[in-house]
């Protein structure tokens, strides 16, 4: 599986699980009394989507890792390999030996196995001596299990003129039938490029055994914990049903917040627990802690502030309240003064205005005495006609 299909599948599965992440968004519609219909949707579209999306990517993961080990590690590993016997072994050696990244081919010998026991240890010392003495590239004949026999080729020496000296051995100087024969190799390849030999090794007719070396223990402590397909399955329901909870419970959780938020903003902040300043001469009097503002002060803080008419926080020492007096001219308060001047030293203008006055006090004294000796007043009943 290429880079594009897996991109291409993860993107699939991120759109299922924003499928049941919607789906639960409707809660307000379809009512919060069906929590259970929202999560057995995302338990199901979990793991369809884990079974046709994220499972295959799974099985796929030990090839991505070899290439990813195999780029990052140096050194040779050891690729066991088993030859058939049926082809020419020389020419299958060679084709082995010229792949890129394959540094030597060893090889020890040729296995065989007969069908039947021997008669007599004569008769297996006899067969012995003539596979020795059957080719020059043969230096021993070793005796592994019951009529299994290992056949040891010299270093350099022609496996296929190994194999038809065998061959012609069993067919003229012995009665024993030959069941099957067989050969191992070893190659040792450069760790980097394991994967390309083992694909090209499979051409030939070649079945590999075992790979030994750096690379494949990287990879074997790596595919421990790698999941399987079943525990991804799982893994991607229950996934779908988390997402599926928390489409059905967002709405309470961003209330939840706003609610904080808007507590936390309630609280004073630096600024306003800074001791508040009032204007000086506005608010007269000793200050204190829990002394309530009088309505005299301003607050500096405040918006109000600069629709007040007393702005001139500088100079208020030297603060004077506007009159009508202001808004006249010099003359008009040169003429004023001279009046008031003349009605202080003049004798009858003092007669009018101040016997009003008491008159006035002495009858409204008079009139709160009445009503506090009548009482409540008396009202003429009407006559009935």
């Amino acid at each position: 599986m290429d880079a594009l299909t897996i991109i291409i599948m993860m993107v699939l599965f991120i759109l299922a699980m924003l499928f049941v992440f919607s789906t639960a968004l409707l809660t307000p519609y379809i009512g919060k009394k069906n929590l259970i219909s929202v999560i057995l949707l995302g338990l199901i579209v979990g793991l369809a989507a884990g079974a046709f999306l994220l499972s295959p990517i799974v099985e796929d993961i030990p090839d991505f890792t070899r290439t990813i080990v195999e780029e990052s590690v140096d050194g040779t590993d050891v690729i066991e390999l088993d030859l058939s016997t049926n082809g020419n072994l020389t020419q299958i050696i060679q084709n082995i030996s010229s792949i890129g990244g394959v540094e030597k081919v060893d090889y020890n010998g040729i296995t065989i196995k007969i069908d039947e026991e021997f008669d007599s240890d004569t008769e297996k010392r006899l067969l012995t001596q003539a596979l020795n003495n059957s080719n020059e590239n043969i230096t021993d004949v070793i005796e592994q299990n019951n009529n299994t026999f290992l056949v040891v080729i010299a270093e350099g020496g022609d496996p296929q003129g190994v194999l038809n000296s065998i061959y012609s051995t069993f067919s003229r100087e012995t009665y024993t039938h030959l069941r099957y024969t067989s050969m191992s190799a070893n190659a040792t390849v450069q760790a980097n490029n394991v994967t390309k030999i083992l694909n090209k090794l499979s051409e030939n007719d070649v079945v590999v055994l075992n790979v030994t070396g750096p690379t494949e223990t990287q990879i074997a402590f790596l595919n421990k914990f790698m999941p399987n397909g079943i525990n991804i399955i799982l893994f991607s329901g229950v996934l779908g049903i988390i997402v599926a909870a928390a489409g059905f419970f967002v709405d309470s959780l961003i209330t939840f917040i706003n609610n904080f938020r808007k507590k936390r903003k309630k609280k004073p902040s630096e600024q306003e627990n800074i001791k508040r300043k009032v204007v000086p001469g506005t608010n007269k009097g000793s200050p204190r802690r829990n002394r309530r503002r009088k309505a005299n002060s301003i607050d500096i803080f405040d918006e109000s502030f600069d629709e007040s008419p007393k702005q001139n926080i500088g100079s208020n020492k030297r603060f004077k309240q506007l009159t009508v007096d202001d808004f006249k001219s010099e003359d008009e308060i040169k003429t004023a003064k001279e009046e008031k001047t003349k009605r202080g030293f003049s004798l009858f203008n003092r007669s009018s205005k101040s016997d009003k006055q008491p008159k006035q006090k002495k009858e409204s004294r008079k009139e709160n005495k009445r009503s506090k000796n009548s009482g409540t007043p008396r009202f003429r009943p009407k006559r009935r006609e």
